[in-house]
């Protein structure tokens, strides 16, 4: 837990010091229930996260912070990423590789090197790969998104797969079919209001509603 504390500090001292960065997102949202790799984390739950990203030596380097607080049943998680990725081919193909940490408040906390790829091509395909220091697990998800401009607001429709080792002998495959409608009401803010179906090999199929704001800088 020790090395894990270090990570987060080294994380948010990270943060703190791009908080001039190229780009700045926040978003605050209410989600019916939050679900982690498959796994239920809470019920109903208030969400918000920050995002930076400014470009260094070639590289786009983002840092990004996550906090779920529990409303009714569950616990409150947060999570801290830290990563660089670059474009090839004209931007065709696009590498990332990067640091993940969530934690459960008062339990287990996870720290795992990842690497992403997608193809800028029809759906937006994704995969990401994610391997925990400590325990040696594994995570693999692939992902696919399309975008529609429906002229009053914005839809993106997305959909994932995945597999993920809980422990040496557990293993959970999960999947989510959703929808995130977003319409501007600023020049840098947009409303959110999303529904994504979810099942997986620990819970029963649960539809899950959220709504919220995006704020940009």
């Amino acid at each position: 837990m020790k090395i894990n504390q270090i990570i987060m500090t080294a994380l948010l001292g990270f943060i703190i010091n791009v908080a001039s960065a190229q780009d700045f997102s926040a978003d605050l949202k209410y989600v019916s229930d939050y679900f982690y790799r498959g796994i239920a984390k809470s019920e109903e739950a208030i969400q918000s996260s920050i995002a930076l990203n400014t470009e260094a030596a070639g590289l786009n380097i983002s840092a990004g912070a996550f906090t779920s607080q529990s409303v009714n049943a569950g616990a409150d998680s947060y999570q801290f990423t830290l990563g660089a990725s670059k474009s090839f081919a004209n931007d065709l193909v696009s590498l990332y590789g990067g640091l993940n940490h969530f934690e459960d408040v008062d339990g287990e906390a996870i720290f795992e090197f990842s690497l992403s790829t997608s193809l800028n091509v029809l759906l937006n395909p994704t995969l990401n790969i994610f391997r925990s220091f400590e325990d040696e697990l594994f995570t693999w998800e692939l992902g696919a998104n399309h975008k529609f401009d429906l002229g009053f607001s914005n839809l993106c429709v997305h959909a994932s797969y995945g597999e993920s080792e809980i422990t040496e002998a557990l293993e959970v495959d999960y999947y989510n079919v959703g929808a995130l409608a977003s319409k501007s009401i600023s020049d840098n803010a947009d409303l959110l209001l999303g529904a994504d179906f979810i099942d997986s090999d620990s819970i029963d199929q649960e539809w899950v509603f959220s709504t919220g704001i995006s704020i940009n800088f």
